[in-house]
């Protein structure tokens, strides 16, 4: 859905653009906005002709506008993996665009094997990048080394600026929200944003090309500034076709002198919330003064405050007892909520009275890179976005209100695309009963055994089922340098419930495919079980295989009355190797031999690892690891399935 409005043009301008023979040297002929989102929407809540644009494709979004440019190209991205966009950067260079890109440096030198293949794609096109530590990434490889003020901050954007260099206004665009152009980019709940208007892009280009240190194709490390050493940009409102915007760039510059985020939010908040105040946040601290707004706004309970927080954020608040976790947050007109997505709920978004009853109001979409933290405030590069518009808030409610419905279990977040032929990497094995598969580097996804219930070591508090500890080791010595493959009912793509797919699984063991689940029943690790959807030789085969372990007594059958029934989890475990099955792994209390069994993870990261929880008194979040000198972004993903703080 677009919001657009042409220009109006006065009968003297019309004289003055046929006299002298352009009219798009004049102004913008349409300005409008476009927002897109990836996980199924609730369009029951769309105004008449309002639905939104949902589950799309984002890296295509910006990848289609880069296609469109015939002259210039400006992208800020913090990760880069997406092979997608640097192939499309590349075809822009080729047709005579200027292609300019900037990066975050810990991103880029932390990034591995899969970074890399960027870098070559972008060097063999002839394009020059630059990170916030001011490196120069040339064409022939080499890298210009230089060491700007950074402190640890983070050059968080995510946007692209389209063909402002062209002398025509009309062909002016920004792209920009909060997805990462990154393998788990898609996955993870997100939006973008494009805008058509020629005003907008100045200001972008303007905040590129403070941080690119020159307005031409090489960049100038001497004169560039990242984090605090910005100043404002020339103009923060905006009228889009009609549409008010305000844009504002993070953090704070040192003297203070540009607009603060965080107090316009604070403001915006208090003057514009009549009706109810949503949000959808990555994280959102407790204490800062957004969060403070928010609450001490609707302590009366006369507005709504509704929210989702990641879950990985939002059991941190929980276990600190901060009031995003606290049951006041879940009473009267108060519902803030664990979200259940796919993988991460990556949004920074704020909405402001999208119910409002009243037809002279106008609701208000916060959106952007910008977390609600004192990070984003204080030190990163962020970029954001205030749209006041019915029609745009609308269309952000409608995807609010999928997340909402998704952390109420009302509806479950769709499976990642799934191919039946293909053998998948294993991601993790962290109980018998379930394993994960790399759907993307960085990203696994469950698989459960179709029609065999295998024994679980996670059955409540300190509580495990008979048996489970050998199921799981058995599994993950089974699949140790394996692939699998995966296929449903009638050899279909997989049901998925629950955030893992119920399939048969096959093992490529030494090129022939063994079906697990029928190992799973022959060794007496499982029982049959009936539900799902399941094929119906499948069904007589496994009873069979079933009754087979049963009269052998083997596995669990050697105490068949304890089938199904609890036992403490210690004493499930092997205590050869108990952290084999013993994830997740709290890295606050871990001993060193119990760290290094994570992935990634030796004597020197397992020592640091230990120092640093000393010395700052533990972890308070999983992302915090990657203080830890040499674990970077995708150490952390491989991680972040298996390890917990609480």
């Amino acid at each position: 859905m677009k919001v657009r409005s042409a220009q109006y043009f006065p009968p003297f301008l019309l004289l003055l653009i046929f006299w002298f023979g352009s009219f798009s040297v004049f102004a913008q002929t349409e300005e409008w906005i476009e927002v897109y989102f990836n996980m199924p929407a609730d369009h029951s809540m769309a105004t008449p002709g309002n639905e939104s644009n949902s589950e799309e494709d984002l890296i295509a979004t910006l990848e289609r506008i880069i296609d469109s440019a015939k002259v210039s190209v400006d992208v800020c991205l913090y990760d880069f993996e997406e092979k997608r966009i640097a192939h499309a950067l590349v075809r822009a260079k080729e047709r005579g665009a200027r292609v300019r890109v900037i990066t975050d440096d810990h991103n880029r030198t932390d990034g591995g094997e899969y970074d890399e293949v960027i870098w070559e794609i972008l060097a063999e096109g002839s394009i020059i990048s630059m990170d916030d530590d001011g490196d120069i990434y040339t064409p022939d490889g080499s890298i210009k080394d230089n060491n700007l003020v950074n402190s640890g901050s983070q050059m968080h954007n995510k946007f692209a600026i389209i063909d402002y260099l062209s002398p025509s206004p009309d062909d002016d665009y920004v792209w920009t929200g909060s997805t990462n152009m990154t393998y788990t980019g898609n996955y993870n709940t997100n939006h973008t944003i494009i805008i058509k208007d020629t005003d907008i892009a100045k200001v972008y280009t303007e905040e590129f090309e403070q941080m690119w240190g020159s307005d031409d194709e090489e960049p100038n490390p001497e004169h560039a500034g990242f984090h605090k050493n910005k100043v404002n940009v020339s103009q923060n409102i905006f009228d889009v076709g009609g549409t008010k915007v305000e844009v504002y760039f993070a953090p704070i510059d040192r003297d203070r002198k540009k607009p603060s985020v965080s107090d316009r939010l604070v403001k915006l908040i208090e003057e514009e919330a009549q009706h109810d105040i949503n949000f959808q946040a990555f994280a959102i601290t407790p204490g800062i003064p957004i969060s403070r707004q928010m609450w001490t706004q609707t302590a009366e309970g006369q507005i709504l405050l509704r929210g989702a927080i990641d879950r990985s954020f939002y059991s941190r608040y929980r276990s600190a007892g901060e009031i995003w976790g606290s049951p006041e947050a879940r009473l009267g007109n108060r519902m803030i909520l664990q979200a259940n997505e796919l993988r991460t709920l990556h949004h920074k978004i704020i909405l402001l009275d999208v119910e409002h009853p009243d037809p002279n109001d106008i609701a208000v979409t916060v959106a952007g890179s910008y977390n609600f933290s004192m990070n984003a405030e204080m030190n990163n590069d962020e970029n954001t976005l205030i749209i006041y518009s019915d029609e745009i808030s609308n269309q952000f409610y409608q995807d609010f209100m999928g997340v909402i419905s998704r952390a109420k279990e009302e509806s479950f977040p769709p499976a990642p695309p799934l191919d039946t032929e293909k053998w998948y990497e294993i991601f993790s094995v962290s109980d018998g009963s379930r394993f994960e598969i790399e759907i993307a580097p960085g990203f696994g996804y469950s698989v459960r055994f179709l029609g065999v219930n295998v024994p679980s070591i996670y059955a409540g508090e300190d509580s495990a089922y008979y048996y489970s500890g050998a199921a799981a080791q058995y599994l993950q010595n089974l699949l140790e340098g394996k692939k699998v493959r995966l296929k449903g009912y009638q050899g279909g793509v997989p049901e998925a419930r629950h955030n893992a797919f119920q399939a048969y699984v096959e093992i490529n063991y030494d090129g022939n495919p063994v079906s697990l689940n029928k190992l799973l029943l022959e060794k007496g690790y499982g029982t049959t079980s009936a539900y799902y959807r399941q094929n119906t030789d499948s069904t007589a085969a496994f009873k069979k295989y079933e009754e087979v372990a049963r009269s052998s007594k083997a596995g669990l059958w050697r105490n068949p009355d304890k089938t199904n029934s609890k036992t403490l989890r210690a004493d499930e475990v092997d205590t050869g190797s108990p952290t084999n099955i013993m994830y997740p792994i709290n890295i606050n209390t871990a001993d060193e031999a119990t760290l290094q069994l994570l992935p990634g993870i030796g004597p020197a990261y397992s020592k640091r690892i230990i120092e640093y929880r000393i010395e700052n008194g533990g972890f308070g979040s999983i992302e915090e690891i990657t203080n830890i000198r040499g674990i970077g972004p995708k150490i952390l993903e491989k991680l972040r399935p298996i390890v917990t703080i609480d």
